[in-house]
């Protein structure tokens, strides 16, 4: 009986130990995935490198920290709505940082982002690619806070030169720049239709002028000059021609200036005498006349006694008389001054006449061939003068007398 109490004693306390042994795997299962389930797993993703981390709470903040991301107000922080493939929360931290451009003469400053690209800093700049135009680095290479980008623009332009034009692609500079690449070449005097150093646009008509210069060797002439000889042998208002000038000739030679082959302007280089030109020589007459009488001049003209000189066709010498006494005439005017009988077989009735003396002393003066009569048709005389007093008939008389057809 005592045995029994004994070994009923020992069952009882193998028993407590079980119990209690049991109730510590209890408490440490529970508290196992009490752990499990509220520890969170995430990765944050600080400009491509990659943060591990684990902790209770699952708050961005919290989780930046965990990782120790610091972030400006300027960076972006994006956290994905959905869990990685394994189950982890994804958060990416982009920082933000300035960069450079340079293009089209200028500099300009954009903020971007960690994994940005040269694209989309041209595209916050607000700079545009041509379709020629040269971009360093390329589009699609991301950039860095050291990362210099550069933008050459590249234009099209026409260039006309020697007789040819054609299209030419040429990068940023002026426009001798733009000509150089070409492969046209300038000449010191060449032209050019806009500035050498003007920037070359989109576009632009670029057009060179060749320049040369030559010289010109012509035989020109040289103009002989006119000199007067006072004469005492000649009347006034007579001249007489001493010597008849002639022209000479000289050599030239002359650099003209050609643009496009055509003279732009020329100068006279040097000029050599060939032949000298004869002077022209005229006998001016210095004698005085008497006071209303005429002159017969060598040339086919006649100067009246009021010093007019008239022109005449021809003229017919001979005796003369005078006649009065009115009437009319055999052309039907009435008889006056100034109308003459002659022959109208040698002097045609209207000629207009002049009278005088051959010395020219004696004037009848201006005339009109008009009537006719007995004397002038046998050939006794050649005019028959009309006079208004028979005394002016007998002073004048029976004289020999020019009578000039004008």
């Amino acid at each position: 009986m005592q045995f029994f109490t004994r070994n009923t004693a020992c069952l009882q306390n193998s028993m407590k130990r079980v119990v209690a042994l049991a109730m510590m795997i209890v408490i440490t299962v529970s508290s196992v995935i009490t752990v499990a389930a509220v520890t969170r797993n995430a990765v944050v993703d600080y400009n491509g490198e990659k943060r591990s981390v684990q902790l209770f709470n699952d708050g961005t903040d919290e989780i930046l920290a965990a990782a120790n991301v610091k972030h400006g107000e300027n960076d972006i922080v994006e956290r994905s709505p959905e869990l990685t493939p394994d189950g982890k929360i994804l958060i990416t931290v982009r920082t933000a940082f300035q960069a450079d451009i340079s293009a089209d003469g200028d500099v300009k400053t954009v903020a971007l982002h960690y994994g940005d690209t040269v694209a989309q800093a041209l595209s916050a700049a607000a700079v545009t690619l041509k379709a020629n135009d040269v971009v360093t680095p390329k589009p699609a290479e991301k950039v860095t806070q050291e990362t210099d980008i550069q933008v050459k623009r590249k234009f099209t332009v026409s260039i006309t030169a020697d007789g040819q034009t054609k299209s030419v692609v040429t990068g940023e500079g002026t426009v001798a720049q733009a000509l150089e690449e070409a492969g046209t070449s300038l000449g010191a005097e060449d032209l050019v239709n806009v500035e050498k150093n003007a920037p070359v646009s989109e576009g632009m008509q670029i057009s060179v002028s060749r320049v040369i210069y030559k010289e010109v060797t012509s035989i020109q002439p040289v103009a002989f000059k006119n000199k007067n000889e006072n004469s005492a042998s000649l009347y006034k208002g007579q001249i007489k021609v001493k010597t008849s000038g002639k022209a000479g000739s000289q050599s030239v030679v002359t650099r003209q200036k050609l643009v496009e082959g055509k003279v732009a302007a020329s100068e006279v280089v040097s000029t050599t005498v060939v032949e000298q030109p004869v002077d022209q020589v005229t006998v001016v007459g210095t004698k005085k006349k008497a006071a209303g009488a005429a002159v017969i001049n060598g040339d086919g003209t006649i100067t009246d006694q009021n010093g007019k000189t008239i022109s005449y066709k021809k003229y017919v010498t001979g005796k003369c008389t005078g006649y009065t006494g009115g009437g009319t005439t055999s052309t039907g005017r009435a008889a006056a001054f100034g109308l003459v009988a002659v022959n109208p077989k040698i002097i045609p009735y209207g000629s207009r006449l002049y009278i005088c003396s051959p010395d020219g002393k004696v004037v009848y003066g201006y005339a009109i061939a008009a009537d006719t009569g007995g004397g002038v048709m046998d050939g006794r005389i050649v005019a028959d003068l009309y006079f208004n007093t028979v005394g002016q008939c007998r002073q004048f008389g029976n004289r020999k007398m020019n009578i000039y057809v004008l």
